[in-house]
């Protein structure tokens, strides 16, 4: 069994570039919030990254409870209360071999605005639907693009048309008092505060609708919002196709204030404290 590798500040990893996880990236990895010392839903990024590597046959040879001490052993040494950490499994030979490292959060975007298109579809019958794979280039082609125009970030549907995910976010909106989101057969990422944040609307009651979804039903939407592990709920205004902005109506929204309030108080009781003060 290989031995975790961790990456602190100014280390550089070696690769092989005769092996996959360099000249292909093939491997996957998982972005996990550290907040105030405490590393957020750590059990289900976990397990996420479990799932994946089984199903694309990555050797994953180490416990959470070993992966769990080793980002303990990179936080302390580093001083980090706050930013991401990562972990990343690496094709090697007939094995792979695992990282954990650590970075700033990414850049925060004060736009509100999302930029539609149907130009660049998501596959939803790739075999890597559904993981988080080191083949992120197109992801990050499309939100440089977006960012430079002045987009949080591109609304995406798949090749059947509907509605999907973005390039680094799971979507949501309201409408009618439902809570409703792509289904999983969209292709998308099955986005670890989605799985919580579903949880939680059973919890306190909210009906909830996963289905497959043209672009025309935001027209009819109460709040458009997004979620991911770095800022968790992301409140949307403005949705732009071409030279056409839908305005996404901006009066009081007391669900989403209650799922913004709930997923703060699950996101405490579902970290790891990495400090011992």
């Amino acid at each position: 069994m290989s031995e975790i590798i961790i990456l602190q500040s100014g280390d550089a990893a070696a690769l092989n570039p005769n092996q996959s996880g360099f000249a292909h990236g093939f491997g996957i990895f998982e972005t996990i919030k550290l907040s105030q010392g405490r590393l957020c839903f750590w059990e289900t990024h976990w397990q996420r990254f479990y799932d994946s590597a089984i199903d694309l046959g990555l050797p994953l040879d180490h416990t959470p409870e070993e992966a769990l001490a080793a980002i303990r052993e990179l936080v302390q040494a580093e001083g980090l209360r706050d930013g991401t950490v990562k972990l990343s499994l690496l094709k090697e030979g007939a094995g792979a071999r695992c990282y954990v490292y650590a970075r700033p959060a990414m850049a925060a975007t004060t736009s509100v605005r999302l930029q539609l298109t149907t130009k660049h579809p998501l596959n939803e019958h790739s075999r890597l639907a559904g993981h988080k794979a080191h083949n992120y280039m197109e992801n990050m082609l499309l939100l440089e693009s977006a960012r430079a125009e002045g987009y949080a970030d591109v609304l995406r549907v798949n090749t059947a048309g509907v509605l999907a995910e973005t390039t680094i976010a799971n979507l949501f909106f309201i409408k009618q008092g439902r809570l409703c989101t792509p289904a999983l057969s969209t292709g998308i990422l099955p986005g670890v505060i989605r799985a919580e944040l579903l949880q939680l609307a059973d919890s306190l009651a909210i009906p909830v609708e996963e289905g497959s979804y043209t672009p025309a039903v935001l027209q009819e939407a109460d709040a458009v919002f997004l979620t991911n592990s770095s800022f968790c709920i992301r409140s949307m205004d403005t949705i732009s196709e071409g030279e056409l902005d839908l305005i996404v109506p901006g009066e009081p929204r007391p669900l989403l204030d209650a799922l913004t309030s709930g997923l703060s108080d699950v996101e405490m009781k579902k970290s790891v404290l990495l400090f011992d003060d």
